[in-house]
C-alpha cells in the first residue's frame, strides 16, 4: 500500500486526475515517522491512517512538510533524503492547486 493525496468527490477532469504520491507505507514508517515523532507533528502524523484536508489546513501542512524536509536533510542517507524531499516538494507545489472550489476535500492517506 502507499500514501497519496486525492480529491474526494471530484467534479471535473482536473480533480479526477489529481494524484500526489507521498510514500509507500514502509518508507513512511521508516523515514517520515521518526521525523513526525521527534518534531511532534500533528498533520503529517495523520497521513499514515488517512486524513481529510480542507483549504484552510494547507498552510499548517506545508509548515510541517518544511520541518520534515529540514529534519530529513540532517538525518537521512542521500537516497532516502532525495526521495522524501522530492515528495515534499510535490506536495508543496500541488496541494494548494487542489482547492479551486470552496468545498474541495483532499484525502491524504
Amino acid at each position: 500500500m502507499s500514501i497519496s493525496a486525492v480529491i474526494l468527490e471530484p467534479q471535473n477532469d482536473f480533480e479526477k486526475s489529481f494524484f500526489v504520491p507521498v510514500a509507500t507505507e514502509s518508507f513512511f514508517k521508516d523515514c517520515w515517522t521518526p521525523a513526525v515523532e521527534v518534531l511532534d507533528l500533528k498533520w503529517i502524523d495523520l497521513f499514515s491512517t488517512g486524513v481529510d484536508v480542507e483549504g484552510e489546513d494547507v498552510p499548517m501542512i506545508i509548515e510541517e512538510l518544511l520541518l520534515v524536509k529540514e529534519w530529513a536533510v540532517k538525518n537521512l542517507n542521500d537516497e532516502q533524503r532525495d526521495k522524501i524531499v522530492e515528495r515534499i516538494e510535490g506536495l508543496r507545489e500541488k496541494l494548494p492547486l487542489a482547492f479551486q472550489r470552496q468545498d474541495v476535500i483532499v484525502f491524504i492517506g
